[in-house]
C-alpha cells in the first residue's frame, strides 16, 4: 500500500497530520527514518514515525485524525485479536484499490525514551515539525542497540539502514557544529544512555575516526579498545 513514496508525499502526509494535532493542543515532531530525511539522509523512507506531546492513548489520537481527515483510516494489524488498529493515510484516489497510502505509527509521550521537547526546541523544515537533530540522532542509535540485541531476524535485519542513517545523521551534526553540551534541556539520563551505547557503536565497527565524530558533538566520554578477535561480552558494555 505505501510502494513509491516520494519526500514530497511524505511531508505533506506529515503537515495534514500536525496541523490536527497541534489544533488539538498536542505538539508533535517527527522522529525515524522521515526526520532524519528531512536533515538530509539518503535512505528512501515509506513510512512517517509522529512523537505526539501527550498522555492520551496512541489509540484514541489515531481515532482522532480518521474523524478529522477522511483520508486516514484504521486497518487491522496481521494478528487480528491485537488491541490497536494501523494508521494510514489515503493519497489519491479515494478507491481502495487503486490509491496508494503511508503508514503512520503514533508515539505518545514516553514511548521508545522518546524525550519531552519544548516547542523552542522543535525544527520546522519545509514546514514540518521536526525533532532536534542530536535527539534524533540519539533515538538512530538506541534503535540500533535495540534491533541488534533483538532475537527476531527481522528486528536485526534492520540494523544496516540504522547505521547508515546515523553515519550520515553524524556528518550532518559535525557541519552544523551541533555539540551534545550546548543542550542543557535534554534530560540527562537520555544523554547518558546514549553516552553509553557510543562505545558499543564504535567498538562494533574497530572505526578510531567514528570515534573521533561522536568527540566532537559531546557524545564521548571513555571508549574501550578491544582487539578485532577479542570477544566482547554484555558485561563490558
Amino acid at each position: 500500500m505505501s510502494s513509491s513514496l516520494t519526500r514530497t508525499e511524505l511531508y505533506s502526509v506529515a503537515k495534514v497530520a500536525a496541523k490536527i494535532l497541534e489544533s488539538c493542543g498536542m505538539p508533535c515532531f517527527l522522529v525515524g527514518g522521515v526526520a532524519c530525511s528531512a536533515y538530509g539522509t539518503t535512505r528512501c523512507i515509506q513510512d512517517i514515525d509522529i512523537a505526539v506531546m501527550t498522555d492520551e492513548d496512541q489509540e484514541s489520537v489515531k481515532r482522532r485524525l480518521v474523524r478529522a481527515d477522511s483520508r486516514f483510516y484504521l486497518v487491522y494489524p496481521k494478528n487480528r485479536s491485537a488491541p490497536y488498529r494501523v494508521l494510514w493515510f489515503r493519497l489519491g484516489s479515494q478507491n481502495p484499490l487503486t490509491s496508494r497510502s503511508c503508514k503512520i505509527d503514533i508515539l505518545p509521550r514516553g514511548t521508545l525514551n522518546i524525550p519531552d521537547v519544548p516547542s523552542s526546541r522543535i525544527r520546522d523544515i519545509q514546514g514540518v515539525p521536526v525533532a532536534p537533530l542530536l535527539v534524533l540522532l540519539c533515538l538512530k542509535l538506541q534503535a540500533w542497540d535495540h534491533h541488534g540485541a533483538a532475537p527476531q531476524h527481522w528486528y536485526r535485519s534492520k540494523q544496516p539502514a540504522d547505521e547508515r542513517d546515523i553515519g550520515e545523521l553524524l556528518d550532518i551534526a559535525i557541519r552544523a557544529k551541533e555539540n551534545i553540551a550546548k543542550e542543557s534541556w535534554i534530560p540527562r539520563l537520555f544523554v547518558r544512555q546514549a553516552e553509553e551505547r557510543v562505545p558499543k557503536y564504535v567498538a562494533s565497527f574497530m572505526n578510531l575516526p567514528t570515534r573521533e565524530k561522536w568527540k566532537k558533538i559531546g557524545l564521548v566520554t571513555v571508549t574501550p579498545v578491544y582487539s578485532p578477535f577479542q570477544r566482547r561480552t554484555d558485561d563490558e558494555w
